[in-house]
């Protein structure tokens, strides 16, 4: 601050006003210079208690700064784990249900098979009619034909006799064949739905209903052979199918 604006701010009216000097009072000018002097020092020490109390406060803010800055650290991490907790509290449910419903349903017997489709029961039907069909065909018009060269009977029958002995035997063979090829493979079906053990089980247990099946009657026992030989072919296919994959 200037020496102008301390005197503008000079409180006069707290200074005494001397008479004028004169001849008769020749103090008065020193009284003058020792009221300006008081006046100073009473300005400066104004000024030194305004200065002192600003400091105090300012340390004070600062203090009370401080204080807000600790508590609120101290009380952040607090805050980060109530609501971490919360956020794991309402993720779980949703990661468990998540969980429940990617798990697999078990069936009556206990295991998590494939799901059930008639679509795909009705495909493997047709599939192994029409694969038995035609291999149970071939194998008909085989044994019927060399039926007719070794039997003497059907040698000296006429063409159309032997002819219709031919049909009979591939029609009914690929009947049987047919039937028997479409129940191993909805066995197969079955046994995928249920269980699901992979090719090798899925082959086994058709195997075993349907070449027990042809074991349980006299007269399919010859066609035994000729059986294993279907199944054997479809067991290949699947074998080359998975290479192909691989």
């Amino acid at each position: 601050m200037s020496s102008w604006d301390r005197t503008r701010l000079i409180p006069w009216s707290r200074a005494t006003h001397p008479a004028p000097p004169s001849l008769d009072n020749p103090t008065a000018k020193e009284d003058v210079e020792l009221n300006r002097e008081r006046v100073f020092r009473d300005l400066a020490r104004e000024a030194a208690v305004e200065a002192n109390d600003k400091e105090e406060a300012r340390k004070r803010s600062k203090q009370l700064q401080n204080e807000g800055d600790v508590s609120s650290s101290s009380s952040t991490p607090s805050m980060i784990v109530d609501n971490d907790k919360q956020q794991q509290q309402q993720q779980s449910p949703n990661l468990n249900a998540g969980n429940n419903r990617n798990e697999p349903e078990k069936n009556f017997l206990g295991y998590a098979g494939r799901p059930y489709q008639t679509s795909d029961l009705l495909r493997n039907t047709a599939f192994g009619a029409t694969i038995g069909s035609i291999t149970g065909l071939c194998f008909g018009f085989m044994d019927s034909m060399r039926s007719a060269t070794s039997s003497q009977v059907l040698k000296s029958a006429s063409r159309s006799a032997q002819a219709k002995f031919i049909f009979q035997g591939s029609y009914r063979s690929g009947m049987f064949f047919g039937a028997f090829f479409s129940v191993f493979h909805t066995v197969k079906y079955g046994v995928r739905v249920l269980v699901d053990p992979g090719d090798v089980g899925e082959i086994g247990v058709g195997s075993l209903v349907t070449l027990g099946g042809v074991m349980a009657r006299r007269e399919w026992r010859a066609s035994l052979p000729y059986a294993v030989m279907l199944i054997g072919m479809d067991t290949f296919h699947v074998v080359m199918r998975e290479d192909g994959k691989a």
